[in-house]
């Protein structure tokens, strides 16, 4: 059985409005499939439906409005009033104008059922329940009812199948696809139903603002590190690639970036901006005799970002093979990208179809995916349309435009791995950053037409954060 995460599971359902399918709709699918599972076994009967404040809870207001012949009954956990999304709500008002019977309540009252809908919590709760939720699924288990679980049990961690305190169901209807947790805790599931709510299967490997949405964090009561220590280590022939990528890392949200390069450019370098902190690496060019202060630099940071505006180097590749050997997290660009990577790092590479054929072969997706596997990284090919895989997971990513074209833009993506890449893990971080970086391209289009710059490209990426955040 096919099974996806509670990530993956949110960042499609964030991806489907995006994409023009709205989460109302999504809603109204799931609701429905869950009454007609109930329908297909009862034809008549008594009903509670116990409804949480979110998105689960709206699929148990969909279910009851479908549930034709049946005495039902709402159990609202909390107050109407602090229901948390707009459609739950939306079709919790439906009921009350259909004078359904609604009761709002702290404490789980006495109650007589032929039918219990478990639609209180979804899959983004972990941990121990809380009040009234644990009195529920305690008052639940101890009812000789034929419990239905909405898309997994209350109290199941739909990702590993932990639970302390959950709903044992009679049969769980889940959406899409299953959640590997259902697949490891069947005592509680019951018999499992996976039922389609009309999601098309190519928007599960479309990269959009859900990937971005999930893999950027923020912490309020953080303190400066906490978002993010990077190190870029690149130039010689080329003076603003490093630069570019360390701004766009502060762009994209780190709270330092620090910028390595040969001491004979390095007052260049600092002269783009004065937020770069700059370091000289003794020397003209960067060689496997700076490798120890590089790798006292690395230590010292979450993220080492290497490659960008090297140029011609004979002894770079092997510094960066031995500098990996002391770092936790890398991103590889241009010249920085070697043909193994050590274990133990935590890589992404970010080739275009040139430097991907010099070094691998063909860039067909069939190879990318084979090439990721036998290095144990996640590759970003960057193209007209991105391909992103850890060798066995595959998205695309289609934002951007021609105008993308422009010197310097593969930098900036650099940037934004490395960024995202402190606080996640590798295979989304470069889902979000490919998206992140053409969807910043695409504002670019909006105001200057193609003939942008990358410079440019960095002024918008804060903006492309803000417009991915607000389809949360």
């Amino acid at each position: 059985m096919e099974v996806i995460s509670s990530r993956d599971m949110q960042i499609l359902d964030i991806n489907c409005e995006f994409f023009g399918l709205s989460r109302l709709q999504l809603m109204e699918n799931a609701g429905k499939a869950v009454a007609d599972e109930i329908q297909k076994r009862f034809k008549e009967g008594s009903i509670v439906v116990f409804a949480g404040l979110g998105n689960n809870g709206g699929d148990g207001f969909v279910a009851a409005r479908h549930l034709k012949g049946f005495d039902i009954e709402v159990f609202l956990l909390g107050k109407s009033s602090e229901i948390r999304t707009d459609i739950a709500r939306k079709n919790f008002e439906i009921l009350r104008r259909a004078e359904f019977k609604i009761r709002e309540i702290d404490r789980i009252p006495d109650f007589e059922a032929d039918i219990v809908v478990d639609a209180m919590l979804g899959t983004g709760v972990r941990g121990e329940l809380r009040e009234p939720f644990k009195s529920a699924v305690e008052v639940i288990n101890s009812k000789d009812c034929f419990v239905v679980a909405v898309d997994l049990p209350t109290g199941l961690d739909p990702d590993t199948g932990y639970y302390s305190s959950a709903v044992k169901a009679d049969l769980t209807v889940t959406f899409h696809k299953a959640k590997p947790g259902l697949l490891k805790a069947k005592e509680l599931v019951g018999e499992l139903v996976v039922r389609d709510i009309g999601i098309p299967n190519e928007f599960e490997f479309l990269c959009g603002v859900g990937d971005v949405v999930t893999s950027y964090r923020r912490n309020p009561e953080a303190h400066k590190g906490m978002h993010g220590r990077i190190l870029v280590i690149g130039g010689g022939e080329y003076t603003g690639a490093p630069a570019l990528a360390s701004l766009a890392a502060y762009a994209s949200g780190a709270d330092i970036v620090t910028t390595a390069v040969p001491e004979s450019i390095r007052s260049i370098v600092a002269s783009f901006s004065p937020n770069l902190i700059v370091r000289g690496l003794k020397g003209d060019y960067i060689s496997m005799k700076n490798l120890d202060e590089a790798v006292e630099l690395a230590k010292k940071h979450d993220v080492v970002v290497v490659g960008m505006g090297v140029g011609r180097n004979d002894e770079f590749k092997d510094f960066v093979a031995e500098l990996l050997k002391d770092v936790k997290k890398a991103v590889l660009d241009a010249d920085g990208i070697i043909r193994d990577i050590p274990e133990g790092v935590e890589c992404i590479i970010t080739p275009h179809k040139g430097e991907f054929k010099k070094l691998f072969g063909e860039p067909s997706e069939e190879n990318v995916v084979k090439t990721a596997k036998k290095l144990g990284c996640v590759i970003l090919l960057k193209s007209k349309v991105d391909l992103i895989t850890d060798g066995i997971r595959l998205k695309r990513n289609t934002s951007g435009n021609a105008g993308m074209t422009v010197g310097g833009t593969g930098d900036v993506l650099a940037g934004i791995c490395g960024a995202l890449l402190c606080c996640d893990d590798a295979f989304h971080t470069a889902c979000a950053s490919a998206f992140l970086n053409g969807f910043a391209g695409d504002l670019c289009y909006e105001k200057y037409g193609y003939n942008f710059t990358a410079t440019d490209l960095i002024k918008e990426i804060p903006i492309a954060f803000r417009r991915c955040l607000e389809w949360r």
